[in-house]
């Protein structure tokens, strides 16, 4: 009896292409929002679904369940959308420069340019409420860890020595 590798058969070919075929539709036609994230490639593709899906368009991988199954063909439609976004200028490079497309074709003048605007400085301002928000945690997961220190230790610790050391003097009124 003769096998058959059911992955080169015409139908399984058929069937891949129109996979394929499906998902770069939806990656050109599927509402989905991306921003660079941090220079080197990595995005952040915000999708219709309400999920957020981080995608390293340099080594074309994302967080996403279709490009974490290894029986799914890549790039997945996020990674698909990166590049046509990109393809587009219509957002930064991986180096983190904007296109030259995109400094060109609007001025701050036009109604599409201050639309750009006001979508950039919206980004912006929702990412540093992010990082403020981060950083306020860490800081106190900083403070936990070194009250967790001292009583480990062992040692006699005064507590508003540490809210002193770890938030200046203002934080013993």
């Amino acid at each position: 009896m003769a096998m058959t590798d059911s992955s080169t058969t015409p139908n399984s070919e058929d069937k891949h292409q129109a996979q394929e075929a499906s998902r770069a539709k939806r990656a050109q036609e599927d509402d989905m929002d991306v921003a660079l994230v941090h220079r080197g490639g990595c995005y952040e593709v915000d999708s219709a679904s309400g999920n957020t899906y981080d995608v390293d368009l340099l080594d074309e991988t994302c967080t996403c369940p279709d490009h974490l199954n290894p029986e799914t063909p890549t790039p997945c439609k996020h990674v698909q959308r990166v590049q046509l976004e990109l393809d587009a200028g219509r957002i930064p490079r991986p180096d983190g420069r904007l296109p030259e497309m995109a400094l060109s074709e609007h001025s701050p003048d036009d109604k599409s340019g201050a639309r750009l605007m006001a979508t950039l400085r919206t980004r912006i301002r929702k990412r540093e409420e992010r990082i403020a928000t981060l950083q306020a945690e860490i800081q106190a997961l900083q403070f936990v860890c070194d009250v967790v220190d001292a009583v480990g230790d062992g040692e006699e610790f005064e507590l508003k020595q540490i809210l002193s050391d770890e938030y200046g003097p203002a934080s013993q009124m």
